[in-house]
């Protein structure tokens, strides 16, 4: 799951990539409305965490827009100081799924984030398998067969995008993304050590070595022969 916060004080931009990397989502960050709609075009966002006050493109207006793209509709939780009921309604007009007002107590706004994400035809409850393999988005605990494994946020984030790949092979920049926490990039290097470890951790766990295979040139993919 992949959510972008949009939010113009540095700060508080900083603390909510900082709550959510915690709660184990992938990230990305935009300081105002024209960057939120660049990225929101160029890569798959499931939910927008959207301030009001920004400056240029203001919240209504990526709002508006995002309701009016075609194709991939993104869901929105405005997150805003503003708390007049007309305020709110606006927003819902606009097309936001939800409403937040600050200051929030962090556990509200997680049962907010979930409560939306499980509307989706992708729900945060529903395991991700692959033979034994079985994965809950949004988790970093992983079954294989009776064995239970703990892995890194972002071993399980790679993870959780080659299972929804469903054995087709996700390319270096797709792993790259969905590992992103919003503040820094990966390297492809990097991406590589985390499936080097992801895989002895599996093999230790009695996982077959070529569960991960490398698709020399492309990325890597779930062994097709080992879904059942």
């Amino acid at each position: 799951m992949k959510v972008l916060v949009v939010e113009d004080d540095a700060a508080l931009r900083e603390a909510l990539l900082a709550l959510l990397h915690g709660w184990g989502y992938a990230l990305a960050a935009a300081a105002d409305g024209a960057e939120a709609l660049a990225i929101s075009a160029r890569e798959p966002i499931d939910l927008v965490l959207l301030d009001l006050c920004l400056p240029g493109c203001d919240g209504w207006q990526v709002c508006r827009t995002l309701r009016r793209r075609p194709g991939h509709q993104p869901l929105v939780l405005m997150l805003t100081a503003r708390d007049a009921s007309a305020d709110k309604v606006r927003g819902l007009e606009l097309g936001a799924d939800d409403y937040v007002v600050k200051p929030f107590d962090p556990p509200v706004l997680r049962a907010r984030l979930q409560a939306l994400l499980r509307r989706r035809d992708r729900p945060l409850t529903t395991e991700l398998r692959w033979g034994e393999l079985a994965l809950v988005p949004g988790q970093t605990d992983l079954r294989l067969g009776p064995i239970s494994l703990e892995l890194t946020r972002k071993e399980a984030l790679l993870l959780e995008t080659l299972l929804r790949a469903g054995g087709h092979c996700c390319s270096k920049a797709q792993l790259l993304d969905a590992s992103a926490d919003g503040r820094r990039e990966v390297g492809e290097e990097t991406i590589k050590a985390h499936v080097r470890n992801l895989r002895a951790k599996l093999t230790a766990a009695g996982a077959p070595p070529d569960l991960i295979e490398t698709v020399y040139g492309l990325g890597y993919r779930l062994h097709p022969a080992l879904s059942a």
